[in-house]
């Protein structure tokens, strides 16, 4: 029997937990900012209602930590992560952005930690509940680390990959995340804005622009990847929103510096001219 913790219990620590649970030899502990007392997540007709309990006591060792906060959360979490992260335990990092395990080598061996992409869109529909869209794609490292833990899950409808291309597809998340958060922000609208032809242009630019910041940084992207991006944001309901939006039209601090942040930091960095980038980066911060 393991001890795992799941630290933010938003949506995607909602998520990683309805599957997580499913396997019943493990112990789980939950940390959130706010209490919650259950998990209710919406996919094709069935709700899973999951009952949880917020940590109040400290654990003495935690085998797993899962970390599913946001990039400015990071800050505030730190006393609970160096309290929560002992020498042996493993620290798998769902969050936004890239080189995520840079800020928590302070807290562990990097040989303990684990970067990983999710592709699960879903949203949330009020304080507890969520609507998840498609089963989960998680793609992580191509280590050992990885392997022990895709064994913590006992469940078949998470898809998992292992990549040698990881940082690619690391990358590829933030452009494609990045580009359509911040114009369903700007406009406060989700996936209905792309309806208008100006959108996807801007949509097509923001996706090149990050294209050419991540070839500046040493990775090789299919040249196909902006007419493969524009046909899956065509994929998407109409209806469907990003955290983004969701930040924005809930009057919450948004996500910018893991996100469009990241690509203008990195573009100006390495001297690669993004005009729209940095017009809706700009916009977003005032």
């Amino acid at each position: 029997m393991k001890n795992i913790g799941i630290l933010g219990i938003g949506a995607i620590g909602s998520l990683i937990t309805k599957y997580l649970v499913k396997n019943r030899s493990n112990r789980y502990f939950y940390y959130n900012r706010s209490n919650k007392d259950r998990i209710l997540i919406e996919y094709e007709g069935k709700t899973d209602d999951i009952s949880i309990e917020i940590t109040k006591h400290q654990i003495q060792k935690l085998d797993w930590l899962i970390v599913c906060l946001k990039e400015y959360h990071f800050q505030d979490a730190i006393p609970l992560l160096d309290k929560l992260i002992g020498q042996q335990t493993k620290v798998a990092i769902f969050q936004n952005g890239i080189k995520l395990t840079d800020r928590y080598k302070q807290f562990s061996n990097p040989s303990n930690l684990l970067e990983t992409v999710i592709d699960c869109p879903i949203q949330r529909i009020n304080r507890n509940e969520y609507k998840q869209i498609r089963s989960p794609k998680i793609v992580l490292p191509y280590n050992l680390i990885s392997d022990e833990f895709i064994m913590l899950f006992n469940e078949s409808q998470i898809e998992f990959n292992k990549s040698k291309r990881f940082d690619e597809l690391q990358w590829i998340k933030l452009i494609e995340s990045s580009s359509i958060g911040s114009i369903q922000s700007i406009n406060e609208m989700p996936c209905s804005v792309f309806r208008n032809e100006e959108k996807i242009n801007e949509f097509k630019e923001l996706v090149r622009e990050g294209i050419e910041v991540a070839k500046s940084e040493g990775i090789k992207l299919n040249k196909n990847l902006n007419s493969q991006l524009l046909t899956k944001l065509r994929s998407y309901p109409l209806t469907k929103g990003s955290s983004m939006l969701n930040d924005k039209l809930c009057g919450n601090q948004l996500e910018l510096e893991a996100k469009i942040g990241a690509i203008v930091k990195t573009a100006k960095r390495n001297k690669i001219n993004v005009p729209e980038s940095n017009r809706i980066y700009n916009s977003l911060v005032h």
